[in-house]
């Protein structure tokens, strides 16, 4: 379509590029801005994979009235659960010869940092098995996830020794022990 003065209708090329330029600026503002929520979300999304792992291992521990292992594995930087059974679903005696369902690792940036076990020891070297008997119930253990590199984005992930039940808390959450005075 031809306008007054014989010129073709439509954008020049210096405004096209304009154009690209303001909306590159404004992706690369919301960009830094998405960047500082992410480590958060990257977390928390981990730690719920890691409590569906473990409810997982606990409501089958109770159904199939066998222990079942969740086993976190600090070297690899994963996780995953080992079963009683065989392909067949027979039960394999042997705890050493039991299978693991699969390995889950975890997202980019988002690190297994540490497991403060029921002695009060923190384990974050080699592999730590988590182990539901047949009523459900485990130790009560800390499991802590983050970025080693920035603390702010830290979660804990409590499992009850008595009900095997997890929870997700907000930063480095420490037990109180109690002593004797206590009583």
């Amino acid at each position: 379509m031809k306008i007054k003065g014989g010129r073709q209708a439509g954008f020049s090329l210096i405004e096209i590029t304009a154009v690209i330029i303001l909306i590159a600026l404004v992706a690369s503002v919301a960009m830094t801005r998405l960047d500082g929520i992410l480590p958060s979300t990257r977390s928390e999304s981990a730690a719920r994979e890691v409590l569906a792992t473990l409810d997982f291992a606990r409501i089958q521990a109770i159904a199939k009235a066998q222990p079942y292992e969740v086993v976190f594995d600090f070297q690899e930087q994963r996780y995953g659960i080992k079963i009683p059974f065989d392909d067949e679903g027979v039960l394999i005696s042997n705890e050493e010869d039991r299978p693991m369902l699969s390995w889950r690792s975890f997202n980019d940036g988002v690190e297994l940092l540490g497991l403060l076990d029921p002695r009060g020891e923190i384990v974050s070297e080699g592999t730590y098995p988590l182990v539901f008997d047949s009523q459900g119930a485990s130790r009560d253990v800390h499991i802590y996830l983050g970025n080693s590199e920035n603390k702010d984005f830290e979660l804990t992930l409590r499992v009850l020794s008595l009900t095997g039940i997890a929870s997700v808390y907000q930063g480095h959450l420490e037990p109180q022990f109690l002593m004797e005075n206590d009583f």
